[in-house]
């Protein structure tokens, strides 16, 4: 049976605080969703009052010229979106099509067919990772306008939606290759304004409202009141003190007032367990700043970065919290155990959620590394250095408080993959505990079993033998 409204939904707000309250669901980083899951997503969905879902694309549309970028990664085909897209229109929700525009490319631009149109073909120098073999940002040319142009002739049929997501954030290495010399003379974020107006104009031609990503032109706001008024700009931030709320004031005095989006983050990439602190205080901090200055959307975002190694159940709590803040309803951190179990969990044995939660504030007991990352999961891909250096102001009774906390979680008859969760976080701990007594191990080579086959339960498998491949390091 379906929870309660009221379950759900406390001291309801005739009218929602968020015209517009969408998820959008990350199936790029090797994670693409089996379409039974999925469909049990949007149901959920439905009953959390959401009205929007986008399914983050880079390479995971089988594009049908283009299968040598796709072909191992088990992607979403045209009669499945169009399946889909009718599944969630039956539900009153509105699947809005996501292809990344600009940046975020490298899937493609790896590829020598592809190769011609990347701003730094032969790799750059990214300024948190280091170098990188293959460039992921498109040349701003005219040449590569076209390019997505027949990628959006084929893609947008399949929707009835007229909105777009064409991306476009975090362009690193633009300037430092086949633009250098016009980002020099003009400066980078002018050629940035005129690429994105070349696909502005590209969704306009097919009859479509672009979204896009607000972070490169919020580094000049100047430049925001030059943006066409009928485009829709998207303000992320996904840590608790993200500067949401001067980003908001930014764009809403610009002239865009009742058509700009706020998107908080889920907090469960780069995690085990979920960051459940930090998403609660982010959702509720973009809640805040999108509605003082008139947001009509609310757009909870779900990465999989760093090949998507956290389990679905880290999902589900962020999922009820940012529902209940886009509606304008109080959070209540107590009621989730109960809220999780009756949406996710109706016919299982009670304590899912509970446990979900208590999983969800381990990484709250450790410092965090560097956002949007939790300690156990980069200690759990660290090199012998990096994890010295991660535990070097750590001490073990620290360590102790988390192993107590972690057999504190409820176990019975788990989900499989919130048992994952568990056992990754406690192979981590030992792990780090085994250093600082002067071990050095390795993780147990069963937990890549545990994890293709919790893996296989909601995903379907392309991208499966990559992300095994980043924990082979550390297990083999």
């Amino acid at each position: 049976m379906a929870p309660s409204t009221r379950s759900i939904f406390d001291h309801v707000p005739a009218r929602p605080a968020f015209e517009r309250r969408g998820l959008m669901l990350d199936i790029s980083r090797n994670r693409v969703p089996t379409m039974d899951w999925l469909k049990t997503l949007i149901d959920v969905l439905a009953q959390l009052r959401y009205n929007e879902l986008q399914l983050y694309t880079e390479h995971t549309f089988a594009y049908a010229e283009h299968a040598g970028v796709w072909k191992d990664a088990s992607p979403m085909n045209a009669a499945e979106i169009r399946e889909i897209d009718a599944y969630c229109s039956a539900r009153g929700i509105e699947l809005v099509p996501n292809q990344n525009s600009f940046a975020h490319l490298e899937r493609w631009l790896r590829h020598p067919n592809y190769k011609h149109l990347a701003e730094c073909p032969d790799g750059f120098e990214h300024p948190i990772a280091g170098w990188r073999t293959f460039g992921g940002t498109l040349a701003p040319t005219a040449e590569s306008a076209a390019f997505i142009d027949t990628l959006y002739q084929e893609l947008l049929p399949n929707f009835k939606s007229k909105r777009l997501h064409i991306g476009c954030d975090e362009p690193w290495e633009l300037g430092q290759g086949r633009s250098q010399m016009r980002v020099d003379r003009e400066g980078k974020h002018l050629l940035y304004l005129e690429f994105l107006n070349r696909l502005f104009a590209l969704a306009e031609k097919h009859q479509h409202q672009a979204q896009f990503w607000a972070d490169i032109i919020l580094e000049r706001p100047d430049l925001v009141p030059q943006l066409p008024k009928n485009v829709t700009p998207v303000i992320w931030g996904y840590e608790a003190d993200s500067p949401l709320s001067e980003h908001c004031r930014i764009v809403a005095q610009a002239g865009f007032e009742n058509n700009f989006y706020v998107a908080p983050g889920a907090g469960n990439w780069n995690s085990f367990s979920g960051r459940l602190d930090v998403a609660e205080a982010n959702i509720k901090l973009a809640a805040q700043a999108g509605a003082a200055n008139e947001a009509n959307g609310f757009l909870l975002t779900a990465w999989g970065d760093n090949g998507h190694h956290q389990p679905w159940p880290t999902l589900f709590p962020a999922l009820i919290m940012g529902a209940q803040a886009a509606w304008g309803c109080p959070i209540d951190r107590e009621a989730l155990p109960k809220q999780i179990d009756s949406l996710f969990y109706p016919a299982a044995p009670a304590g899912q959620g509970a446990a979900i939660c208590a999983l969800g504030a381990i990484d709250s007991l450790l410092p965090q590394p560097a956002p949007p990352n939790s300690f156990l999961h980069s200690a759990f891909f660290a090199d012998h250095s990096k994890l010295a250096e991660l535990l070097q102001s750590i001490e073990l009774p620290q360590l102790h408080a988390v192993e107590v906390a972690l057999k504190q979680v409820h176990t019975n008859r788990l989900d499989p993959e919130i048992d994952l969760s568990l056992q990754l976080c406690h192979q981590t701990l030992q792990r780090c505990i085994d250093y600082k007594n002067g071990s050095c191990t390795k993780m147990n080579v069963t937990l890549l079993e545990n994890f293709a086959t919790a893996w296989k339960l909601r995903s379907r498998e392309g991208g499966l033998a990559e992300s095994l491949q980043l924990m082979q390091a550390v297990t083999g």
